[in-house]
């Protein structure tokens, strides 16, 4: 099982309908999103030096995800709320 790719009529839309979203963002979101299903995440780390960073990194690595999510996302759910109501 792998990520797709965002396909690039939604990055389309994600660009148009936020302003603050940049093609380098939704880039560097999926090339993240990718990272992460590399990993196992039910793998034991071992208790090291080189663990401890590594756990450090994902930690950042998920913290820009989350970040750049809602930088991308936040204007389209705030819309489609909007709309509803």
């Amino acid at each position: 099982m792998g990520m797709e790719p965002l396909k690039p009529e939604f990055k389309k839309s994600v660009l148009a309908n936020n302003a603050e979203a940049q093609p380098g963002d939704l880039e560097e979101y999926e090339r993240l999103l990718s990272l992460r299903f590399t990993e196992d995440p039910d793998q034991e780390v071992p208790a090291s030096p080189v663990a401890e960073q590594s756990q450090s990194l994902r930690q950042q690595r998920e913290a820009r995800i989350q970040e750049l999510h809602q930088k991308l996302f936040k204007s389209a759910a705030e819309t489609a709320t909007s709309v509803q109501r």
